[in-house]
């Protein structure tokens, strides 16, 4: 999961992708980036590690501003979904001789080791890197039309992509994959403004926004908007990750609102794993909306017993080095909510324990008589390769426990209930949807986990 944020038109290019990205914040926190291109078709980037401000400060942009006449900018934050923290490229990623591409991309290359062997490429920096690669090679083979390379890159790949792509024409290029599977939307009024979420399209620029269509190649000149669509034809499987997780409440993903289906979650949760308790407790953020959709179902009263610091950020993508110590400085607990009661703990999903083991012993040590934790989404069993930095199952909770009781006693809990797969499903409301974290079922046919982590790793 990472953001990516594109715009043209009049008035000031990077102050404009800037603030998309800081409506972006969320969806990647180890590093940030903007490339511009100017109308002469020389492209300019400065990216770096760390949040938005503090990568891409008023000197550090003004410096770049200064290269020309900007035309277009895209703009990146990033989440490691390939190669560990330390080792991972910041983007927008730049590549060529003469004629340049710069690209911002959310999504993950499962097979991008074996396509960096088939380039003949030394050194695979990161599946950012090899997507670049492929699209270079293939506008070269179709005489320096990226449209047509990219109508061509799904017989490719294996994974995900949402992306923005600058070239020295200049030209804008934006598309996502033929499944679906990462958010794109834009805005387009003679100015064209590109987000991963509605939301950051909503503050920044107004809410007349269109989500790009599955594989759907959108291209502007500055003069025309031409549509077109990748050669592959397949049906969408958008993930459902996005609605439990990832996606700000405010944001609507394939025309459903994420707040409303995280509302639904709790409400089949409630239906599904009911508890005798005097309290709804949420884990904030992610896990609110789902425990007020559960506390309306039951009729337990919902009260905010944690206070999250949000100067910490999203511990689930947090680098595991710091993952485990964000977890246990990252809430606090008013202690007159918890105190004396049964609390039923709500969160979005759990995948390897950590913060909900730290949060229950905190929930005790307040003074909370039992705590029944329940969870909006079904045990996270398989791991992810389109955009989730899980690349093996011994990483999950559920796969390191025997019983569901088991994961209720590692962690601390009087009792451990989940969503069902079928619950989760009438509350996203969409027919098809990737679900493979839970069911281990890959939308690549001919494809399971095994294979899929062989293809990953090799």
């Amino acid at each position: 999961m990472c953001g990516i944020a594109a715009y043209v038109g009049g008035g000031d290019v990077s102050d404009i992708v800037l603030e998309l990205l800081i409506e972006l914040q969320h969806r990647g926190q180890e590093s940030a980036g903007i490339a511009l291109v100017t109308n002469q078709g020389h492209i300019n980037v400065v990216r770096g590690r760390g949040l938005v401000l503090d990568v891409l400060t008023p000197d550090t942009l003004e410096r770049l501003k200064s290269k020309g006449n900007i035309f277009a900018g895209i703009g990146h934050v990033r989440y490691s979904t390939s190669g560990g923290f330390l080792d991972s490229v910041p983007q927008p990623f730049v590549i060529g001789d003469g004629f340049k591409i710069a690209i911002a991309f959310n999504g993950t290359i499962a097979n991008y080791l074996q396509l960096a062997r088939s380039l003949g490429l030394k050194k695979a920096l990161s599946d950012t890197h090899v997507l670049a690669e492929i699209i270079y090679k293939l506008t070269k083979e179709y005489h320096g039309d990226i449209v047509e390379a990219l109508r061509e890159l799904p017989n490719y790949i294996v994974g995900s992509y949402s992306m923005a792509v600058l070239t020295t024409e200049p030209r804008l290029v934006i598309a996502r994959d033929p499944r679906g599977f990462r958010p794109l939307a834009y805005i387009f009024n003679d100015s064209l403004y590109v987000a991963s979420e509605t939301a950051a399209l909503g503050v920044v620029a107004g809410d007349m926004w269109r989500e790009v269509s599955p594989g759907e190649i959108i291209s502007f000149d500055g003069f025309s908007l031409e549509r077109s669509r990748v050669k592959t034809s397949v049906a969408p499987t958008p993930c459902i990750f996005e609605y439990v997780y990832f996606a700000r409440p405010d944001t609507v993903f394939n025309g459903v609102s994420i707040y409303e289906a995280r509302i639904r979650m709790g409400i089949e949760l409630a239906k599904i794993s009911s508890v005798d308790a005097d309290v709804v407790i949420p884990v904030p953020e992610s896990g609110r909306y789902a425990a007020m959709g559960y506390s309306r179902a039951s009729g337990i009263p919902l009260e905010e017993g944690l206070f999250v610091n949000r100067y910490l950020g999203r511990g689930f993508i947090m680098p595991p080095t710091i993952r485990r110590k964000v977890s246990e400085l990252k809430y606090g607990i008013v202690r007159r909510v918890i105190e004396d009661k049964r609390v039923v703990l709500i969160d979005d999903s759990i995948v390897r324990g950590t913060t909900m083991k730290s949060l229950i012993l905190k929930l005790r040590n307040s003074g909370a008589k039992e705590v029944h934790v329940r969870i909006a989404s079904p045990p996270f069993k398989y791991p992810c390769f389109m955009g989730i930095d899980i690349a093996s199952r011994r990483e999950l909770l559920i796969n390191r426990s025997r019983s569901i009781d088991e994961m209720a006693k590692y962690m601390g809990a009087d009792s451990l209930g989940y969503n069902t797969l079928g619950g989760l499903m009438r509350a996203v409301g969409l027919a098809g949807v990737c679900h493979a974290c839970f069911s281990g079922l890959y939308p690549f046919p001919g494809l399971n986990a095994e294979k899929l982590e062989r293809i990953f790793s090799r």
